[in-house]
Parts: structure tokens; C-alpha cells; sequence
């Protein structure tokens, strides 16, 4: 199915250009910015207005990633959808905004461990980004489903 590889591969190289500009505004301590081209990212990763997305569950916002997406296509969504959230977390952690980049980091977990937990055997990308995200989040401040997903997935760190 060599057009949904395109379109698979188009969306990653989107993502990596969306996180690239993110960093950039980051480093450059343009926060406002760098927060529009998250929001604007995340309005293309899901087809919908940030409006709209602020309604929906995590799970109804997975399901969409992975809807018409072979299992790895929907892993390479959801990931980029993590690492997504991941940047924006840095980029409220760079403003001092502890709560917000910490909530973002949670979500970010959150939405990596689902993945995790699904594959026989984690990848080592999704391994890596679990590894950076877990030391951001207190332990103590878990959610209870991350909690639940990270003693299925068991200790990442090698």
C-alpha cells in the first residue's frame, strides 16, 4: 500500500518540521510562537480545531490517530503525537510554567506508555521517549492510568 506510506511518511516529516520550528522558537525564547505552532500542529495531526479536540477523551483523540492505519502507521501517529506534547511541555518548563509543562509531560507519557503496552516488545524510540518523559513527572503525581500502563509496561530505563 504505497499511498498510505506516502501519506504515513508525509505526516512524520510534518511533525519533525513542526517540533524543529518548535525548538527554534524555543531557544530563541519566542514561547508565543512556538506554543502556535503546536497548537497549529495538533489542529493537522487530528483534522480538527483546538476547540473541537479539547472536548474529546484521550482515547477518543488515540482512536483517531489510528483510524484507517495499519498498527505500525497508528504507533508512528500516536508517537508523534507524544513527542509533540513533549515539546510543548519543554517549552512551558523553558517559561516556568510547572504545571502546564508538567500536565503536558503526563499526557505525553500517557499517550507513549499506550503504545508501549500494546507492542510485544517496545521499540527502542518509544523506549527512549518514555526514558526522558518519566524523570519530568514526580512519581507521587502519576495518574492512576499511567501508574496502571507503566506496570504493564515495566521499568524502561535499560
Amino acid at each position: 500500500m504505497p499511498g498510505r506510506e506516502d501519506y504515513i511518511l508525509k505526516f512524520v516529516a510534518l511533525l519533525r518540521e513542526a517540533i524543529a520550528q518548535m525548538v527554534k522558537y524555543r531557544e530563541k525564547g519566542r514561547y508565543a510562537d512556538a506554543l502556535d505552532v503546536a497548537l497549529r500542529a495538533q489542529e493537522k495531526l487530528f483534522a480538527r480545531t483546538t476547540a473541537e479536540l479539547s472536548a474529546l477523551s484521550l482515547e477518543e483523540l488515540i482512536r483517531l490517530l489510528r483510524v484507517d492505519e495499519t498498527p505500525a502507521g497508528g504507533d508512528e501517529k500516536v508517537l508523534g503525537y507524544a513527542a509533540l506534547l513533549r515539546e510543548t511541555g519543554l517549552i512551558y518548563a523553558t517559561m516556568s510554567r510547572t504545571s502546564a509543562a508538567e500536565s503536558c509531560f503526563q499526557l505525553a507519557l500517557h499517550v507513549a506508555l499506550t503504545v508501549a503496552a500494546a507492542q510485544p516488545s517496545p521499540a527502542p524510540e518509544t523506549l527512549a521517549l518514555l526514558r526522558d518523559l518519566l524523570p519530568r513527572i514526580p512519581p507521587e503525581q502519576l495518574h492512576p492510568p499511567v501508574r496502571e500502563l507503566l506496570a504493564r509496561v515495566g521499568d524502561p530505563t535499560p
